[in-house]
């Protein structure tokens, strides 16, 4: 129980509990605010960070896809590959690599086109397969999130 002092002049000295409270309610609020906002900053960073690795992934793998295209165009098989890097070659090995908590795999896909527009066909049709043009796809996924895009390349030699 609080009590109350005066001074001479009637004024009150001190606070009292029920102000005290208030105070601290308050305080207790905006710390919680502020706790909120810097725990979706700090998860937002992590994201940002995430993505910008497995954009970078995916880059790096048409990057290394082109160098395989360039030195040997027979190497384009259909199918899911990994990448292998050995004396400054790029080349494919298995069906996926695992760096850091990220997947990276490579999709290699045959390629038809229309041949009144030779347009390249959303479906794929046997009969009208372009050999000469393949589609990559490059997928990184972690953490249940996943960057894919899509890209074409042609034997251009």
């Amino acid at each position: 129980m609080a009590v109350d002092k005066f001074m001479s002049n009637g004024t009150q000295k001190g606070f009292s509990m029920i102000e005290l409270l208030v105070a601290i309610g308050i305080i207790t609020v905006t710390l919680t605010s502020l706790l909120g906002v810097i725990n979706f900053s700090l998860r937002l960073m992590i994201l940002t960070k995430e993505t910008t690795l497995a954009t970078v992934m995916v880059q790096e793998g048409f990057e290394a896809v082109r160098s395989i295209r360039d030195n040997d165009w027979t190497k384009l098989i259909d199918g899911n590959h990994g990448l292998t890097s050995v004396a400054g070659e790029w080349d494919f090995l298995g069906t996926e690599n695992v760096i850091s908590g990220f997947t990276r795999k490579i999709l290699i896909e045959s390629v038809s086109r229309n041949p009144a527009t030779d347009d390249i066909e959303e479906t794929y049709n046997s009969s009208n397969n372009d050999p000469d043009t393949k589609k990559i796809i490059a997928i990184v996924s972690w953490k249940g999130k996943e960057i894919k895009i899509a890209t074409y390349l042609t034997n251009w030699k």
